[in-house]
């Protein structure tokens, strides 16, 4: 399945930054997926993992928006979260493969917004 290369080209010409961070989060986001419940034979928590990494990829995405003038550091939480979601779209055009991180992106972004907006409130280190 193919991406469509305007959005890909777009995306890496006027945000290069955020394509660059975005990929790393895309991997991270479908890591949670495939790790949630699940422990290493030693018992580690790979789900516990797997968010920790989103988490620090989330982070680095958000930094990663200021610099390509997407937000700025006075943005709101919620502001943040809602060009997230548009960058996120745009990256799905252009890499469709990626369902499972869509899947949560969707999930997580959307169904449970308030808890991604403290979280990303948290990430920027908002007060």
């Amino acid at each position: 399945m193919a991406g469509n290369q305007l959005f890909k080209e777009q995306l890496r010409l006027f945000s290069p930054h955020t394509y660059n961070a975005m990929t790393k989060l895309v991997m991270a986001m479908a890591s949670v997926t495939k790790n949630i419940g699940k422990k290493t034979l030693f018992g580690r928590d790979k789900g516990q993992e797997s968010y920790s990494k989103f988490q620090k990829e989330l982070k680095v995405t958000l930094q990663s928006m200021v610099l390509d003038k997407l937000i700025q550091e006075s943005s709101s939480s919620d502001q943040a979260l809602i060009v997230l979601k548009q960058k996120l779209r745009e990256f799905e055009l252009a890499h469709p493969n990626w369902q499972d991180a869509y899947a949560f992106s969707n999930y997580f972004f959307k169904e449970t917004h308030g808890e991604a907006v403290a979280l990303i409130e948290r990430l920027r280190g908002a007060p």
